[in-house]
């Protein structure tokens, strides 16, 4: 049991770093883009960037003795979610739906008022999961589609959408678990699972590859216009 807590910590931490950091580093991206709109992939993902590192932030301090769990407790940690998945809504319906683009945000701002009605009014920690984990679910699915689209297609290389599917999935597993898993001896395996996915994302949408690709390519065609 005590290994799995360490576990949870650790896993707690690590992800704690690497959303804080890429969520800054996908904020200073998007900030110098010459057009800037809310539903431009690099904005969404840092601010469910911050949403998971105050989700995290928040679960950590219970497991080093700083708060004692509560409903309270949960129901922050639940409104803090929304922020990792409602914005992500908004740039998959400008992806998929751009001819519905005048409902878009009553769809956004719907499914925010779902959610948060949920996580303030759930009787209990398993209605509240039982109620928004499908969301997360769905939007899942979504976002692996997309991503599986522009892998087969070549397109957005700047993020390796093959590393996006697997963050994504890893991710999705960590949600499913987490409810029957909860009062097992594994309930530190969703933990590991979300640290798994928030590593893989940020590779992802990094995408080291791709920067060093491109330094090359500009290194050779100076060399060449040198040359010539």
């Amino acid at each position: 049991m005590q290994a799995g807590t360490d576990l949870v910590l650790i896993s707690s931490i690590a992800t704690i770093l690497v959303s804080g950091v890429i969520s800054v580093y996908l904020g200073r991206q998007w900030y110098r883009q010459k057009a800037r709109l809310i539903t431009d992939l690099p904005l969404v993902f840092a601010i469910s960037f911050v949403s998971q590192t105050l989700n995290m932030m928040i679960l950590t301090l219970p497991n080093v003795g700083l708060l004692e769990p509560s409903m309270a407790l949960f129901r922050l940690r639940s409104v803090v979610i929304s922020g990792a998945t409602v914005p992500v809504l908004g740039a998959l319906l400008q992806i998929w739906a751009p001819s519905i683009q005048k409902y878009h945000n009553r769809l956004v701002y719907l499914l925010l008022l779902y959610w948060v009605s949920v996580a303030l009014f759930g009787a209990t920690e398993q209605f509240v999961m039982i109620m928004t984990i499908p969301v997360i679910l769905i939007i899942g699915v979504m976002m692996m589609a997309t991503f599986a689209i522009t892998w087969k297609t070549g397109r957005l290389k700047e993020v390796r959408s093959d590393l996006m599917i697997i963050s994504v999935l890893f991710g999705m597993m960590s949600q499913v678990l987490r409810v029957p898993f909860i009062s097992t001896p594994f309930f530190y395996i969703p933990d590991v699972l979300l640290t798994i996915s928030m590593v893989v994302g940020a590779l992802a949408l990094t995408n080291p590859w791709y920067h060093r690709e491109r330094k090359v390519r500009v290194e050779e065609s100076s060399q060449l216009t040198t040359v010539v």
